[in-house]
């Protein structure tokens, strides 16, 4: 009765792309080797071209509010973590550099009083 998925990639192999990534951006999270824990299969998912695999992180415990865990949505077409959704449900794209993240020179640049008169 249970239909065959036809992926790219194995639970296991989204749990170690999920793992990598969150070890490269220093990420919170305790991701469990139970793939029936910590994995989930969706043959179509928000933002993300064809299928993708949800690797779950407790972090438990928690001293605010929203859900118990963040999740690293793995695009099975890519092989790579597309985003992340936050204990919130926002998602953040980590590996993204945000435009706020000026050198001392461009913020000095930009935001010096001096030289708008």
């Amino acid at each position: 009765m249970g239909k065959k998925m036809n992926t790219n990639l194995t639970a296991s192999q989204a749990i170690k792309i999920a793992r990598d990534y969150q070890k490269k951006y220093n990420l919170y999270g305790v991701i469990h080797d139970d793939v029936q824990k910590s994995v989930r299969f969706y043959d179509e998912f928000y933002r993300i071209k064809g299928s993708a695999w949800l690797v779950l992180a407790d972090i438990t415990p928690k001293d605010y509010e929203g859900d118990d865990e963040i999740t690293f949505v793995v695009s099975d077409e890519e092989g790579v973590v597309d985003h992340v959704l936050d204990h919130n449900g926002i998602p953040q794209r980590y590996h993204i550099p945000s435009n706020r993240d000026y050198s001392d020179e461009e913020f000095e640049a930009i935001f010096d009083d001096e030289n708008d008169e």
